[in-house]
């Protein structure tokens, strides 16, 4: 691929279609953005927020999903190999595809660390494009939410290799891991700025088929998270669900509520809609969480 020079400090788009993904949003975070030297995004899932700030000095990506971990680590050190696996796949996306990501290449799903990196990149990443609303979801008891939906997602395909060159430039020198966030946080100093976007506190009541995500957390698991970010002397940015046990759990730090559409979610329910009536974007009650003085 062509070098193409980017200044690395510029708002770049996440190249994920991602559940809860702050990249629509991105920029009415950044009012709230303290100073600092280092950078930690503990739950990164597409990296809103990292890919629009300036980067730091030191930055840090997190996410316990595997198949993330290897699409970002191959973005960045193995771009031009990833980029020939892109090309080979057949355009626009289909369900044969579809399946042999999402089904015959299962064993992927298991693999740890770089093992068949470039392999679980691309698997990830087709998925992400084409599976319904962005959710790829590895957990074999929930493999039902892995359907085909978004065949248009694979096209255009080195338009999307020209936008994830200035995503591996902007990830040059970033720490990329896929651990518990706990071990993210330790270490962290006052020059730190930690970002988390847990999953929300609503999804640990729900279904287990309606979670939006992979990995995500039981109520005692929002306990945990709350008293790690007590515990740690960085400045810590964090985004929710607004909810009354949510602000229970973080009672001294200052709450600023926020409002968005989100994406791919509808109030009008499919016996309205077979009536006529239009699909509306559900409006979302967020509350940001800081821990420190604007």
């Amino acid at each position: 691929m062509q070098e193409t020079l980017f200044d690395v400090h510029r708002p770049v788009r996440s190249p994920l279609r991602y559940p809860g993904g702050k990249t629509r949003v991105a920029r009415r975070f950044a009012p709230y953005f303290p100073e600092h030297t280092d950078y930690r995004e503990v739950f990164a899932g597409g990296a809103a927020i990292f890919f629009y700030k300036r980067k730091a000095e030191t930055n840090w990506i997190n996410d316990l999903h595997p198949g993330l971990y290897a699409f970002w680590k191959a973005v960045r050190d193995h771009l031009d190999e990833f980029a020939e696996l892109c090309r080979a796949e057949d355009t626009p996306g289909s369900q044969q595809r579809f399946n042999h990501w999402a089904f015959d290449q299962r064993h992927l799903m298991v693999c740890r660390g770089d093992e068949h990196l470039l392999e679980r990149a691309i698997q990830f990443y087709y998925l992400n494009r084409t599976v319904w609303g962005g959710r790829v979801v590895f957990d074999p008891d929930r493999k039902s939410r892995l359907y085909f939906s978004n065949p248009e997602g694979w096209t255009r395909i080195e338009k999307k290799l020209a936008h994830l060159r200035k995503v591996s430039a902007k990830l040059q020198g970033v720490e990329i891991t896929c651990r518990d966030y706990a071990e993210c946080i330790d270490g962290a100093t006052a020059d730190t700025f930690i970002y988390a976007d847990p999953p929300y506190y609503r999804e640990s009541t729900g279904h287990a088929t309606d979670k939006l995500y992979d990995k995500s957390f039981d109520v005692g698991g929002h306990h945990r998270l709350a008293e790690v970010l007590h515990n740690c002397p960085a400045k810590v940015m964090v985004s929710y669900d607004d909810c009354d046990e949510v602000r229970e759990l973080y009672p001294d730090w200052h709450h600023e509520p926020l409002q968005w559409k989100y994406s791919g979610t509808y109030a009008v329910s499919k016996e309205d809609k077979a009536n006529g009536r239009k699909e509306k974007k559900v409006t979302g009650q967020e509350l940001l969480i800081l821990n420190y003085e604007m």
